[in-house]
């Protein structure tokens, strides 16, 4: 299965995902003519190129191209004839990759919310009155919204 979905992922040129699951190419003619191979290969091209895969297949395309760059970005960094400017900038997105240096940012919670609840007697009855409050940046720093 893994495999059927390496090939279908279509990132990697065949030989080297051959060889990375140590699969000679007498055993690779014979996989091809297994129908339960070519039938597991088959629905891992269909689901891998499906449009509801689109998102996730340019995601995982990318990263592999960022990952076959990295040799090269560290070169660069450590070549002393590369300019300052551009080392840093490579510095500072190999440590955005990294998730170091940058306040990690939780999805969808760019600004706070401000809830008042009222218990309304015995009965359980509620009223709950909500608010997205975004903070204001003025200059680079925080201030309080006033809304």
């Amino acid at each position: 299965m893994k495999l059927a979905r390496e090939i279908a992922m279509d990132i990697h040129p065949l030989e080297s995902i051959l060889k990375q699951y140590s699969i000679a190419s007498d055993e690779w003619v014979a996989l091809q003519r297994n129908g339960r191979f070519v039938a597991l290969l088959s629905s891992a091209v269909e689901e891998w190129n499906s449009a509801l895969n689109t998102h996730e297949r340019v995601k995982l395309k990318a990263a592999a191209m960022m990952e076959e760059w990295l040799p090269e970005l560290n070169n660069r960094l450590h070549d002393r004839d590369e300019a300052l400017p551009a080392k840093i900038e490579g510095g500072k997105m190999l440590a955005k990759i990294a998730g170091m240096g940058e306040r990690a940012q939780i999805e969808g919670s760019s600004g706070e919310r401000f809830t008042v609840t009222i218990n309304l007697g015995s009965g359980g009855q509620q009223l709950e009155f909500s608010k997205e409050v975004q903070p204001k940046v003025i200059e680079g720093e925080v201030a309080a919204a006033s809304d």
